[in-house]
């Protein structure tokens, strides 16, 4: 993990009020000295932008902390890099999200999680029998439309779409909050699921890649009609994430993966979060 300097600050300059008003935010920041100056730096690149110009606001008198916050002791300045337990209980949905994909994966992979497997499966199962989705949704297992986000198969599957959800769901949990970001995963895995169930007629599948998709489709889109810093992931990202998306539709990826790519979930998902950012680009402003 890389500290990123921010602005320098000479050393007479009492920086305790703005270190606390930056903790109660949930910014994590730290304070050092630095040739002579302290330096204040933080971690997630996305958030430098406003932080510049809210230093800058302060710098001209355009803007004042408040006037309760509390002068905290010089020595809580040199801040401990966080570990990644720290940095994960700020996003507890994403947490919760990988640790259910890992579960998923165990179901998959282990010999004792398939004689569990059929509980959380698009479509039911028992022996050589496949129960009609239909009739497991009249007897209100509504639950399975979405579960499937969390089955992978195998050790790739599992590491690749949860990276991915630990770089980009982080910064959308944080944008949204967390319970407007677990709406968020449900809508956009559920369109997902329908999708690639509704073109390929197959139930056998799963993975977080279709909420991974629709993480970029909706930074891509918010990022053009409503800019804001947490989303502002470089566009040779969103472009490597469209090219891997199309790679798969090929069947190229096929070749090197047990079974094959659910690229109609991949697609799903992309349209539903780019859905997404049109119908709430008047939220998440803050």
């Amino acid at each position: 993990m890389n500290w990123i300097a921010v602005k320098y600050f000479s050393l007479d300059q009492d920086l305790s009020a703005l270190s606390r008003y930056l903790r109660e935010r949930g910014l994590e920041h730290r304070i050092t000295e630095e040739n002579g100056q302290q330096c204040l730096a933080v971690i997630d690149t996305a958030v430098i932008p406003a932080l510049q110009d809210f230093l800058q606001q302060l710098e001209d008198g355009r803007a004042q902390l408040p006037a309760d916050t509390a002068v905290a002791p010089a020595a809580t300045f040199n801040v401990q890099e966080p570990s990644l337990l720290v940095q994960a209980l700020y996003t507890p949905v994403v947490l919760a999200l990988i640790a259910l994909s890992a579960l998923g994966a165990l179901l998959v992979n282990t010999e004792i999680g398939r004689a569990y497997l059929h509980l959380i499966t698009f479509q039911d199962f028992a022996y050589n029998y496949d129960i009609p989705v239909a009739e497991s949704l009249s007897r209100g297992e509504v639950w399975r439309l979405l579960t499937p986000i969390f089955l992978h198969f195998g050790i790739f599957h599992f590491l690749f779409n949860s990276l991915w959800m630990w770089d980009l769901g982080r910064r959308l949990e944080i944008l949204q909050g967390k319970w407007a970001f677990l709406l968020f995963v449900v809508i956009t895995g559920v369109a997902s699921n329908l999708t690639q169930y509704f073109w390929s007629g197959a139930t056998n599948f799963g993975g977080m890649s279709g909420v991974v998709y629709a993480l970029v489709g909706f930074i891509a889109v918010r990022q053009r009609i409503c800019p804001h810093p947490l989303v502002a992931v470089s566009s040779a990202l969103i472009g490597f994430m469209l090219f891997w998306l199309v790679l798969c539709m090929t069947g190229v990826v096929d070749y090197f993966i047990a079974g094959s790519v659910a690229n109609a979930a991949h697609v799903g998902g992309l349209v539903a979060g780019a859905i997404y950012a049109l119908c709430t680009r008047h939220l998440f402003l803050r």
